[in-house]
This record gives structure tokens, sequence and C-alpha cells, in this order.
């Protein structure tokens, strides 16, 4: 079988895995109705209240960091990762084998909350068409986006560290770390 491509983008002071959407459809059908033609999906993972919210106050955000919330999941349908992409974000591809991108996928998949009919709860969308969805974890100073995206990659068989990857420069550097270099570089 042949290899898959794992991507990961920094934009600003978030990180996001980018999985093949048949990846992650396949583990949650219930994903489908809501990326019915993509080819990929952008994974993030923060604060419930804070995360994808139209209105995000400084006081919203302290007590995201210093308070553990609930968290949600934000997915992004992408088509073509070099024209969707906004022109400040940061690319990095990874080729995984089969088995690495299940496991990345499935490390996704278990993040998304399911309630009690087993269907997924949508708590907001932004206009740029990213949908945010109740998550499992919580999210907490200790336990950002990055450190997410972090856990994402220790998955993906990368050398790293989750819990001290707090901030967006520390991925990369573990990105870099690992071989490597962001698209274009």
């Amino acid at each position: 079988m042949a290899n898959s491509e794992l991507h990961v983008i920094r934009d600003g002071m978030h990180t996001h895995l980018v999985l093949p959407a048949h990846a992650l459809c396949s583990l949650v059908p219930q994903l489908k109705p809501y990326f019915p033609q993509c080819r990929w999906i952008c994974a993030g993972w923060g604060d419930l209240g804070y995360y994808g919210a139209s209105h995000q106050p400084w006081w919203l955000g302290l007590r995201a960091l210093l308070l553990p919330t609930s968290a949600a999941v934000g997915l992004l349908a992408i088509n073509n990762l070099f024209d969707d992409l906004h022109e400040s974000a940061t690319l990095y591809t990874l080729q995984l084998s089969p088995t690495l991108m299940k496991s990345v996928a499935m490390f996704v998949c278990r993040h998304l909350a399911l309630d009690r009919s087993d269907q997924l709860t949508k708590v907001r969308e932004r206009s740029c068409g990213t949908q945010f969805f109740a998550a499992q974890g919580v999210y907490t100073l200790a336990n950002t986006c990055n450190n997410w995206t972090s856990s994402g990659l220790k998955m993906a068989g990368l050398n790293v560290h989750p819990m001290i990857n707090f901030f967006p420069s520390q991925v990369e550097a573990t990105l870099r770390s690992n071989g490597y270099l962001p698209a274009g570089a």
C-alpha cells in the first residue's frame, strides 16, 4: 500500500492536522453529511467557549487558559491545500504509512464527542467554513491546541514530547528536528 500524506499547518497561534477526508469519515461516518465532497479535513482542538467563537474577548481567552474547560474540535474542508490555506499559514507535509495514518485518524476521531443518539453535536460554524463540534477532553493551560497537535504527531511516529509543546513555534521545532521543512523551503 502507498504512503499517505499528513499535513501540519501553523496559522498564527494555532496548529492543525490535515488528514485525508476518507480517513476520518471512514472512522466516524457521522462526518460524511458535513463533508460530502472534500479531499482533506483540517482538524484543530481548543476551548469550547473560545475556539471559533465570533466574539473572543480577552477574559474568555484568559478563562480558557486558567480554568479547565470543555473542548471543541474544529474541522475545515479543504480541496486544494495551496489554494485553500490562509496566505500566512505554514504547511508541513509528512509521508506516513497507512498504519500510522490510521493511528492519527483514530486520535482525531477519539476526540469527537458523540451524544446519546450516536450523533455529533455541532456548536458553531465560522464564515470561512470551519465547523466546530463538541469534543472529548479538557482544555487547560497545560493542554492546548498545540499540545493536541503534538500528540497527533506522536501518533504519526515522530519523536515529540507533547506536554512541553505549548506554542506553535515548539510544534514547528519538533517537525524540523524530525527532518521536516515547510513547503517551499
